[in-house]
C-alpha cells in the first residue's frame, strides 16, 4: 500500500512498528524513537560532523560551527521516518525534528550568535514533486527555539541535479558545481544552513561556498543526522 495513503487512512499508528500511538506522540512512538542512535553529547557531535566533513574536503571545511544529533543508518527506524517524512506527505514530522534539533544545540549556540537560518533548497521541480522542503520544515522547528527568521530566498537552487546517492565524493562536488545561487545583494552576516542527513558533506559545503560568496561572514550547520560510514 502507498506510504501516504496508508498514513491517511491509520494517522494514529506509528510508522514504524505500527503500533497505536499515545495522544502525545506523532507519526513515530516513543519506543521507535527511543530506538533512534543519539549522540551523547552536543559538542562532541559537532566535532564528529566537522571531521567527517573535513576528512573528504583535505581538511577544509567552510564552517563556524556544526551541530548534529543523530546517526543516520540505512534500513533504520530513522531512515523509515525521514522516509515518511520526505516522500510521504508527513512534513509536520519535519517540524518536530526541528523543535527537537534546537533544543538539543540551543546549549551551544546562543541565540544572538546567528541572524537567520536558511535551510539548503530544493530545485523548484523537486519542491513541486514533494510540495514541500523537509529541510524548511526542520529550519521552522529550529526557528522557534532561536526566535530567529528562516530565510528561503537567500539561497536558491539555480540548477536541477540528480540525486546524490551512490555517488563519490569527487562526483558528488562535480554534480552540486553551481548548483547553488544568491539572488540578494544583502547577505546577513551569520548565517545558520539547515539540512536533514549529512553523508559527505557535499551539498552542505557548497550551500555554504555560496552563501559565503555572497557575502556571509560566517556560516554554521545544523543537521538531524550524520550518516554512518557503512
Amino acid at each position: 500500500m502507498n506510504g501516504r495513503f496508508f498514513h491517511f487512512l491509520f494517522p494514529e499508528v506509528c510508522i514504524v512498528c505500527g503500533k497505536l500511538l499515545m495522544p502525545s506522540e506523532y507519526g513515530c512512538c516513543s519506543a521507535c524513537r527511543n530506538s533512534f542512535e543519539a549522540f551523547s553529547d552536543c559538542t562532541a557531535a559537532g566535532h564528529t560532523l566537522m571531521h567527517s566533513i573535513e576528512s573528504h574536503f583535505r581538511g577544509k571545511c567552510p564552517f563556524e560551527r556544526a551541530f548534529c544529533q543523530y546517526v543516520f543508518h540505512r534500513h533504520s527506524p530513522l531512515q523509515k521516518v525521514l522516509h515518511a517524512m520526505k516522500y510521504e506527505g508527513m512534513y509536520n514530522l519535519g517540524v518536530a525534528f526541528g523543535r527537537e534539533l534546537g533544543a538539543w544545540i540551543s546549549d551551544a549556540l546562543p541565540p544572538e550568535s546567528i541572524d537567520c537560518l536558511v535551510p539548503v533548497p530544493l530545485h523548484r521541480l523537486k519542491h513541486v514533486e514533494r510540495s514541500f522542503n523537509q529541510a524548511e520544515k526542520i529550519a521552522l522547528g529550529i526557528a522557534e527555539t532561536f526566535q530567529k527568521p528562516v530565510r528561503t530566498d537567500l539561497l536558491l537552487r539555480g540548477r536541477f541535479t540528480v540525486s546524490q546517492t551512490g555517488l563519490h565524493v569527487t562526483a558528488r562536488r562535480r554534480n552540486l558545481d553551481g548548483a547553488f545561487k544568491t539572488p540578494l545583494p544583502d547577505m546577513p552576516a551569520r548565517v545558520l544552513l539547515v539540512d536533514d542527513v549529512v553523508t559527505t558533506g557535499a551539498t552542505v559545503v557548497a550551500a555554504a561556498e555560496t552563501l559565503r560568496r555572497g557575502g556571509a561572514a560566517s556560516v554554521s550547520v545544523a543537521a538531524l543526522a550524520l550518516a554512518a560510514k557503512e
